[in-house]
């Protein structure tokens, strides 16, 4: 189909006319076949030459008669019915934005603080709220778990000491300077698990004793069996002013509901400090 000029438009299609067109509206345009293109040029062409002798009801008429063949009425129903379902189709995709439109502007959606958000797709606009909404709801159950699962931390400072000498052990009475949550519990000379799970466990001694060595032994006590989970040995100077060093271990261990733990020194009459920052226990649940 060659290329038209005038009020034909480009590539022998025409504008719709509102009111004169049935079934097109606005902006639509109707292809022409080759044979009824021949034909309007033809009328064209004959009306020109005798536009000059025409009066006004005659070129009103042949005014009709060409917006009536530019809409199609030479068109027989099965090449109009194409276009008229294509028609149908803009209509309800035309209804469907105005209802989106309208919904965002009654909820106060991002239309109303111009964020262009309406020149997204309406697939395209309910993925990202579903997106946010679920990143949101995410973010807002890690922190609820972390709030409900605090950590437990027990850190213990010396009270006093017991020495045993039937046993040839001393004991250290431990008092919390650090305690946070509830699955850690001091009792005296032993500390209490309430919540199962995998510790770090930390110990120090500082001595001030002449024996060649010292050194301290953590064990625990649970589910009918004691076990030591780490022990720590120094050699400690001949010379009384001398005689001053710290044993410190560490480790970490899968702790269960009911276990006691306890720090021994495995010899009578010990001397030890009892400074905050020479001897001291503590267990943090990882």
């Amino acid at each position: 189909m060659r290329r038209g000029s005038g009020n034909w438009g480009v590539g022998g299609r025409t504008p719709g006319i509102p009111g004169q067109c049935p079934g097109l509206g606005v902006g639509t345009y109707m292809p022409l076949t080759p044979k009824h293109e021949q034909r309007v040029e033809r009328q064209t062409a004959r009306k020109k030459n005798q536009s000059s002798a025409q009066g006004p009801a005659e070129a009103a008429s042949f005014t009709y008669r060409r917006r009536a063949s530019s809409c199609g009425e030479s068109l027989g129903w099965e090449e109009q019915q194409p276009f008229l379902l294509a028609a149908s189709e803009t209509s309800a995709e035309l209804q469907t934005l105005r209802r989106e439109v309208s919904r965002l502007q009654r909820t106060g959606g991002p239309s109303e603080k111009g964020e262009g958000y309406l020149w997204l797709s309406p697939r395209e606009q309910s993925s990202d709220g579903v997106e946010a909404l679920e990143n949101g709801e995410r973010s807002r159950r890690r922190r609820a778990v972390k709030q409900k699962k605090k950590r437990s931390v027990l850190h213990l400072v010396p009270v006093n000491i017991t020495s045993k000498e039937d046993s040839d052990v001393t004991e250290v009475m431990w008092q919390p300077a650090l305690w946070r949550g509830r699955g850690l519990e001091a009792q005296g000379y032993v500390i209490r698990v309430w919540d199962a799970g995998i510790y770090l466990l930390y110990s120090q001694v500082l001595f001030h004793d002449v024996t060649f060595t010292m050194g301290q032994v953590v064990s625990r006590e649970g589910q009918g069996r004691q076990e030591t989970l780490f022990r720590c040995i120094r050699s400690m100077p001949s010379n009384p002013d001398w005689a001053y060093n710290s044993c410190y271990s560490a480790g970490v261990f899968h702790l269960h509901q009911g276990d006691t733990l306890s720090v021994i020194i495995p010899r009578a009459r010990a001397k030890l400090s009892l400074s905050p920052h020479g001897t001291f226990l503590g267990l943090v649940k990882l």
